[in-house]
């Protein structure tokens, strides 16, 4: 998991002695002491949490505790409170923290405010906690309510339906069917391939995503004007391929000034995210189903349109390209992310083992690839599945593993495309030890593709594209 750039950043107004704790904290793990740099910030959370949280969970997440400390457990609670912290992020320091603070396996869940923080803040992510909570939840406990939430949240994938829905869950499932009845639509379905797709998201909404963040203000307009942008005012932006509307709500939370349409085949993905968007209130946002290729129905132009972890899943990306391409205002900027093909070969090996072992894409399915690579050992290739929190959801572990289609890339052909689609490139956002690696023009692919050529894994997070019209 990356560290957040920003994430020590000094805020106006701060406590002084706060302050100069997150400042030293910064200089600490800059250094690489991470372990006293943690103890910094422990003591500016004590003075300032509202400041301190959102620093302290980007650095405590990357720690593996070998013993409970009650310290750790106090600060890991105020965290997972702040609205400034994606609970998310703590899912796995918490897990492990709690199962060294209840080392007894046969111990129920008693009421313990971390207990209850983590079932109802976090999705679980550590194999062990898994197998924890899946004994737990089988005997009686004062945190029923929280463990069906936490059990409905990865869908079940290691049991707990016994514990039937939680009162807020089932509310919550009622408006989003009440608002799937309600949402505008473009376009019919092209084909087989996005009705294939539509249907897999209809049945498994991904992700679903809980406690989000306050973000900080931004200006989007400044951004693209950066890119080489032209944007209009007030700007008009596309989510195309939204699902379950956390991008889109996160953008216009960072700024409200923007007018946003987030675009999605499922109805159930867009219910989610408006019922979020309520529950926020969020109210530039407009949900629509519809096909990528049929943008255009939308009748508008846009100032930025943004396209990440998609246009891979259709039949023909190029196509899907070319569409949103095509809305783009004179100025406007294009965002996309693709897989890399060197960077899914464990992918490529995970689907041949499905293949093989004849695991259909049903919970069944999924179920049983699960419990073979948590079976396996440590040194197995697949077992690198297990550090993935895609995993440790029914969704998201279709998503990653079962998906009903995708394609792969490797920058050349990704730098054709462009071309091929009008567009020329504006940014390619490579994660930081890739940036290390790198001497020459950032902006030529073909000079990317040889250093990852020589590590392969470097574009685990797909690769990150900005785009404009060539010559504009």
């Amino acid at each position: 998991m990356q560290r957040r750039a920003g994430a020590y950043r000094t805020v106006p107004g701060l406590n002084g002695e706060a302050e100069r704790l997150i400042g030293h904290a910064r200089r600490l793990a800059r250094a690489g002491d991470d372990g006293r740099a943690l103890q910094a910030l422990s003591r500016a959370l004590d003075l300032a949490p509202g400041a301190a949280a959102a620093p302290y969970a980007a650095l405590v997440s990357q720690i593996r505790p070998k013993g409970y400390f009650a310290k750790l457990d106090s600060d890991l609670r105020v965290c997972l409170a702040a609205d400034s912290v994606d609970s998310q992020v703590l899912a796995r320091v918490t897990a492990r923290l709690l199962l060294l603070k209840f080392p007894d396996a046969a111990t129920p869940v008693r009421d313990d405010p971390l207990w209850r923080a983590f079932l109802t803040r976090c999705i679980n992510v550590d194999p062990e906690m898994e197998a924890r909570l899946a004994r737990v939840a089988e005997a009686p406990g004062v945190l029923r309510e929280a463990l069906a939430e936490q059990a409905f949240a990865s869908e079940y994938i290691w049991g707990g339906e016994w514990l039937g829905l939680s009162e807020r869950t089932a509310a919550e499932l009622t408006a989003e069917h009440a608002l799937a009845q309600t949402l505008p639509g473009i376009g019919d379905e092209r084909d087989g391939v996005s009705a294939a797709v539509r249907a897999q998201y209809e049945v498994n909404p991904y992700p679903r995503w809980r406690a989000p963040p306050a973000p900080r203000a931004a200006a989007v307009r400044e951004l693209l004007r950066g890119l080489g942008g032209r944007p209009d005012d007030p700007a008009e932006v596309l989510i195309a391929g939204c699902g379950t509307g956390y991008e889109p709500i996160d953008l216009a939370r960072t700024d409200p000034s923007l007018s946003i349409t987030a675009l999605d085949l499922s109805r159930a993905s867009l219910a989610y995210g408006r019922r979020m968007a309520e529950m926020l209130d969020v109210a530039n946002v407009r949900f629509v189903q519809g096909d990528i290729l049929d943008v255009a129905e939308l009748g508008k132009a846009f100032d930025l349109v943004s396209s990440t972890g998609v246009l891979h899943h259709m039949a023909r990306p190029e196509e899907g390209l070319a569409a949103l391409a095509g809305v783009l205002k004179p100025g406007g900027i294009l965002r996309i992310a693709l897989y890399s093909e060197r960077a899914r070969e464990w992918v490529r090996t995970a689907h041949q083992l499905i293949a093989e072992r004849s695991w259909q894409a049903t919970a069944e399915g999924i179920r049983a690839f699960r419990a073979h690579v948590l079976a396996l050992p440590a040194e197995a290739p697949l077992a690198r599945l297990r550090e993935s929190d895609d995993f440790y959801t029914l969704s998201g572990c279709r998503d990653l593993c079962f998906h009903a289609h995708e394609h792969w890339y490797r920058l050349p052909q990704i730098a054709a495309m462009l071309r091929d689609a009008g567009l020329e490139l504006a940014r390619f956002d490579a994660p930081s030890d890739a940036v290390a690696l790198f001497r020459g023009d950032p902006l030529d692919l073909d000079a990317w593709d040889a250093v990852e050529a020589e590590h392969p894994l470097l574009f685990a997070g797909m690769y990150h594209l900005w785009c404009r019209p060539a010559g504009g």
